[in-house]
């Protein structure tokens, strides 16, 4: 069974209750949360009113019509009960979400209203095989303070240890639904000496948050890719991102050259538009090519990528995956093995590969004329996936046709041995350090910026 937000909240909770002077189980808001208990009434009636909202998108939009068992009806019910019993709105906003945790889908979940203020605790993780590292620590930050660094293994984040199942639901409330002023991790360096450490985080204003956040996705979306061409026979290419136009994905395929054997790394890539996979996927192939069936409301439909006639690139074929791999870049990497075009390397993909649609929301509370107006969102999948070959990789991710992963000293040391190691497949002569010199692994400096942004500002078909 799936860990909750209810179980990791307690335990986060508890493990503040003996560490944390004053006994402060500490939230972001600490005085707004004194006043939002003043206001206990108009917090239930604004969050019955959020679960009036959701229940109507569900039924809307919701791309199986059961539910998935869930009686929606009754469970929306029973929620509301709940927060009748609660004061505070992040006690409601996560009552809220545990409505949408129990799809146990990857694409659907609730957006809270913005904070005035977003947290960053300086540090990113990642899964790495059954394990969880730190890959990067942004400069000036606390947790460089207090020691942490790339290759550190995440044991636990307050009496939570870190899986491919909680992790996201971990992110999810100490990013969006509950930060923490004070975060407590335990770590062991890769010797395997263990400690504890609790992170002070910091605050950014929403508009200094929304400012990042678009220069990120310009950047993302106008600079999506980086190739390195080692030889005349050999290319190598990052593409971060599928939320891009399909004229930066032709500027990768003329570098790249019809005739040469490619490697093409899509760690860390989230995925993006369905458009712009489809057109990547038919760059690979000299035939149209069927990727997966989409199941809706409606009749299935089948995907299918067109072959790009005259650009086609005829030469071997290295995927590189990993853990943070998700939706468009997994779709792409399991057709290429599926089609027996090419190979996947790396370690198993996120597992989070249905369509969804981004869809904000407003709700308000007060009498008329002194209103106060609150923005919110849904994520809310609008269908399924089923490969060509008959299976689903929603929950179960891609496994590459060899795993290979960093180390924890790699991590530390900025080496890439899984790029090396891809490279040498094709006769390229290079060393880890050379491979971790392409930056091609370079994280976010918090894992912040893998988590929700404003309602409205999420990506489209993922």
């Amino acid at each position: 069974m799936p860990t909750t937000l209810k179980s990791i909240q307690l335990t986060i909770a508890l493990s503040f209750i003996f560490l944390v002077p004053s006994g402060a189980i500490c939230q972001v808001t600490t005085a707004y949360e004194s006043a939002s208990k003043n206001d206990a009434s108009l917090n239930r009636t604004r969050g019955k009113n959020m679960l009036d909202d959701i229940k109507k998108t569900l039924k809307e939009y919701y791309f199986d019509e059961k539910f998935k068992g869930i009686d929606l009806e009754t469970r929306i019910k029973t929620a509301k009960e709940r927060v009748d019993k609660l004061d505070m709105n992040w006690q409601i906003f996560q009552e809220i979400a545990e409505v949408l945790m129990e799809f146990d889908d990857s694409h659907t979940f609730f957006i809270p209203p913005n904070r005035s203020n977003r947290v960053s605790y300086g540090f990113s993780m990642q899964m790495v095989g059954p394990r969880c590292f730190i890959t990067s620590v942004k400069k000036g930050s606390d947790a460089e303070a207090k020691g942490l660094k790339p290759g550190d293994q995440i044991l636990s984040i307050g009496a939570n240890p870190p899986s491919r199942d909680s992790l996201w639901r971990i992110n999810y409330l100490i990013y969006s639904l509950s930060p923490q002023e004070l975060l407590q991790v335990t770590v062991a360096d890769p010797e395997g000496v263990q400690r504890k450490v609790i992170i002070k985080a910091s605050f950014k204003s929403q508009a200094e948050r929304r400012k990042e956040a678009e220069a990120r996705r310009k950047k993302k979306v106008e600079d999506p890719y980086k190739c390195h061409i080692p030889n005349d026979e050999v290319a190598i290419c990052k593409l971060n991102t599928f939320e891009t136009e399909k004229k930066y994905i032709d500027r990768m395929m003329a570098e790249i050259g019809l005739k040469r054997k490619v490697i093409l790394d899509l760690r860390g890539n989230g995925g993006g538009f369905v458009d712009t996979e489809e057109y990547l996927v038919g760059h690979f192939f000299d035939h149209d090519v069927k990727v997966a069936t989409s199941l809706n409301r409606k009749k299935p439909k089948e995907r299918v990528a067109k072959t790009q006639k005259g650009r086609v690139v005829t030469g071997d074929l290295i995927v590189l995956i990993d853990s943070n791999s998700a939706s468009a870049s997994e779709i792409f990497a399991r057709v290429i093995q599926i089609e027996k075009r090419g190979r996947g390397l790396g370690d198993i993909s996120a597992g989070a590969v249905m369509t969804s649609y981004m869809i904000p929301m407003q709700n308000d509370r007060g009498v008329p004329g002194y209103q106060v107006f609150s923005l919110y969102g849904l994520s809310v999948t609008v269908s399924d996936l089923i490969m060509g070959d008959g299976n689903r990789i929603e929950k179960v991710g891609v496994m590459p046709d060899q795993q290979a992963r960093p180390t924890a000293w790699a991590l530390r040391d900025n080496l890439d041995p899984v790029l090396a190691y891809a490279a040498t497949q094709f006769g390229v002569n290079m060393t880890a350090e050379q491979a971790g010199k392409l930056n091609f692994l370079k994280a976010a400096d918090d894992q912040e910026d893998s988590t929700t942004d404003d309602p409205g500002d999420g990506d489209k078909d993922k």
